[in-house]
């Protein structure tokens, strides 16, 4: 869960951060509490079915109703519960859509009303955080001046060791490739990784899924947003996508912040 901030300048925007998740999550187990008592309904059901058919001496005196009950009750408990579900995933399919949509249209609404960069890029990071959950982010921007790509923001994982805060050169390791490719990557498992330059920091923490995305500003690549995950897998096209929206903001803003100087 998010913690409210004590800055009044954030104070509304958190409390309504905070309202939406756990609106969320109180949906999310109202869920289960359904399907438990649908569950219970049909184990009862079920029982008193089978409690009724034992009751009778013979076969030939068992009626043919509580047979066909008692066949089909399984059945149509389950496709009850099927239908359910179904619902169910749809409802949580388009509450994670509006979930997106809301955290991405406040970014868009902090860079238009924020003309401090270093803020905007915790907002970034931040958004990223809340939407797609990796273990860190790292937003790197190329320094004009010594052709290095520069952290200029890490969030996620706290007490990185140094070597996790260095910067790159233009075409050195996964950064400075993408930074020079404008493609953006995913790796699966970076332990397994054997073509491309992995930091050994990052191996010793255990971090095992990578991205990075290029961010575009006036058609020339000024950084990328790097991710790492603790789960084999994790990033995937639909996850990555929300980062690529959320890069182009960024550079559409800083393109425009820099522009005004």
């Amino acid at each position: 869960m998010l913690s409210c901030l004590t800055n009044p300048f954030h104070l509304t925007k958190t409390n309504n951060l905070c309202h939406l998740e756990q609106r969320v999550i109180l949906s999310k187990q109202d869920g289960l509490t359904y399907i438990q008592v649908i569950g219970l309904f049909a184990l009862l059901g079920l029982a008193t079915s089978l409690l009724a058919f034992l009751r009778y001496d013979s076969a030939a005196a068992v009626d043919p109703v509580l047979v066909f009950l008692l066949i089909a009750y399984p059945f149509l408990i389950g496709t009850t519960i099927h239908f359910y579900l179904q619902d169910k995933n749809i409802k949580a399919t388009l509450q994670d859509e509006y979930f997106t949509k809301w955290f991405l249209q406040s970014f868009a609404k902090t860079c238009l009303s924020e003309s401090d960069l270093q803020v905007i890029r915790e907002e970034l990071a931040g958004t990223i955080l809340r939407l797609v959950k990796p273990a860190l982010v790292s937003v790197y921007e190329l320094n004009s001046h010594t052709q290095i790509l520069d952290i200029v923001h890490q969030a996620g994982i706290k007490n990185l060791p140094d070597t996790a805060t260095k910067g790159y050169a233009f075409g050195e390791g996964i950064p400075g490739w993408v930074m020079e490719n404008r493609n953006t990557v995913i790796l699966p498992d970076i332990s397994q990784e054997q073509y491309l330059q992995v930091d050994n920091w990052a191996k010793a923490m255990d971090l095992r899924s990578y991205a990075a995305v290029p961010v575009l500003a006036r058609g020339q690549t000024i950084g990328i947003i790097a991710l790492y995950s603790l789960v084999p897998n994790y990033f995937q096209d639909s996850n990555v996508l929300i980062v690529q929206i959320a890069a182009q903001l960024y550079g559409l803003t800083h393109a425009s912040l820099l522009g005004q100087e």
